[in-house]
């Protein structure tokens, strides 16, 4: 998963709000947040992805890191699965696309052709606005304002 960052400040009334939620509500909000931002970050990597067979866009799926691993935040991220890897499975390479590692970074005989980068760049303006929208939506909800 690549290291890449997103973080939300200048919120306004939003931060007032913000303080006045509990500490259970708060987490919930953030974390609705940042799924939000991951999946707009999702469908314009999708979006950008080479096609050869379809697999590569399918396996680009949202994760979320859970909160023992993270105490106090919220993380999410991208990911392309690995299919065909259930328990007591043996992993099929022709269904896997383990490509993509390959294209993003490049190897030693083929040069780079980055697609999970440039969509995060092109599209952060949409990737924020999603993460606001979601945030107050959720503040406006735990207060019981919409």
């Amino acid at each position: 998963m690549l290291d890449i960052n997103l973080d939300v400040r200048r919120l306004g009334e939003l931060e007032e709000d913000f303080t006045r939620l509990s500490a259970a509500m708060a987490n919930t909000a953030i974390r609705a947040a940042v799924m939000a931002g991951a999946n707009v970050a999702r469908d314009k990597t999708r979006k950008s992805a080479p096609v050869r067979s379809g697999k590569l866009k399918k396996q680009i799926v949202v994760t979320r890191v859970p909160q023992q691993i993270t105490p106090g935040a919220a993380v999410a991220g991208l990911s392309v699965r690995r299919s065909g890897r259930k328990k007591g499975s043996t992993p099929q390479p022709e269904s896997s696309p383990y490509y993509w590692f390959f294209l993003e970074w490049g190897t030693s005989k083929m040069a780079a052709k980055p697609f999970v980068r440039p969509a995060w760049d092109n599209h952060l303006t949409q990737i924020e606005n999603a993460v606001r929208s979601k945030l107050a939506q959720a503040i406006d909800h735990a207060l019981g304002q919409g």
